[in-house]
């Protein structure tokens, strides 16, 4: 019988080793003392998100252990972004996105996370996808001209709960159809604080509840260029210091607005509707706005509910 040698067996068992594909993990960790060499476990953490993410599994998360800027990613796979309590997980944007996702079906949750821009032109650019959750998040300081903390631009289903949004010159923009509810938030000094924007054959519809807009040129507005719908239902809201807090205007398409339990004033104009349409409940305080309301209400663009 011909017998192996010693050094045929170690090389058999290089080379199995060096064959077998590495397999991804369910959950990844980040961390100020991480190294983008290691494997990305929580004693051995890298150092980025944009390295963290290639060895997650679809539908796992990216865990930040500690406070530090973990850098701008892009997510091209269902996964959580996550701050662990206590922990600032920043992500300074210096050019682009901070966080881009342009993934078709992906679902992505973003937790924790502080964007700040400097220089960056969006915090948050999604372009495809079919969820995004952004949860207990700080995104700021996307002040030029066009530049916006978070912009949705796909027939994506989007929450937003918890966050703060301030300055930037759009605090967020949704259109292409998109979905969104935004609870619990505030959008503080942003140009545009929340802007729905109708693009051609889509309904882009915005639902706002229990949230602050103010300090702004637009606190909240819906707007339509196209043959497109623009809608935006806000109850329990609050809209004050801004140039116009409320305002519907259509050149094409729909552009609408229904408010109900909400407040609406310290604007320059409380509510405004040059075009488009305004639903208004009889449970609305809108009141010392320099000017309430324009056009009067009951005007021909405005549709009171009783």
């Amino acid at each position: 019988m011909f017998n192996k040698s010693p050094l045929v067996y170690i090389f058999t068992l290089v080379c199995a080793v060096t064959i077998t594909p590495a397999h991804a993990i369910q959950r990844a960790s980040v961390a100020s003392y991480g190294n983008d060499a290691n494997i990305c476990s929580s004693s051995f953490p890298c150092r980025t998100f944009g390295k963290a993410v290639t060895v997650v599994d679809p539908n796992g998360e990216v865990v930040a252990l500690d406070s530090a800027g973990f850098g701008s990613v892009t997510l091209t796979q269902s996964i959580s972004l996550t701050a662990a309590p206590g922990v600032v997980a920043g992500v300074t944007v210096f050019s682009g996105a901070g966080i881009t996702i342009a993934t078709p079906g992906v679902n992505v949750v973003l937790r924790g996370l502080t964007i700040n821009s400097q220089g960056g032109a969006t915090g948050v650019s999604m372009t495809a996808g079919a969820k995004l959750s952004i949860e207990n998040c700080v995104i700021s300081n996307f002040s030029s001209v066009t530049q916006r903390g978070i912009f949705v631009n796909t027939p994506a289903t989007v929450r937003i709960v918890n966050t703060l949004v301030r300055d930037s010159d759009i605090g967020v923009e949704f259109q292409g159809g998109a979905t969104a509810d935004i609870s619990g938030s505030q959008f503080l000094g942003n140009g545009n604080g929340i802007l729905a924007t109708s693009t051609a054959g889509t309904t882009t519809a915005v639902t706002i509840s229990d949230t602050t807009v103010t300090g702004g040129i637009n606190g909240i507005e819906a707007f339509s260029s196209t043959s497109g719908t623009s809608r935006i239902d806000m109850m329990r809201a609050t809209v004050t210091d801004n140039a116009e807090g409320v305002k519907t205007s259509a050149s094409s398409g729909i552009a609408k607005i229904t408010l109900s339990d909400s407040m609406v004033t310290g604007n320059g104009i409380g509510i405004s509707w040059p075009s488009g349409t305004l639903n208004t409940l009889v449970n609305n305080t809108v009141t010392d706005n320099i000017t309430n309301a324009s056009p009067a209400l009951g005007g021909p663009n405005q549709i009171p509910l009783m």
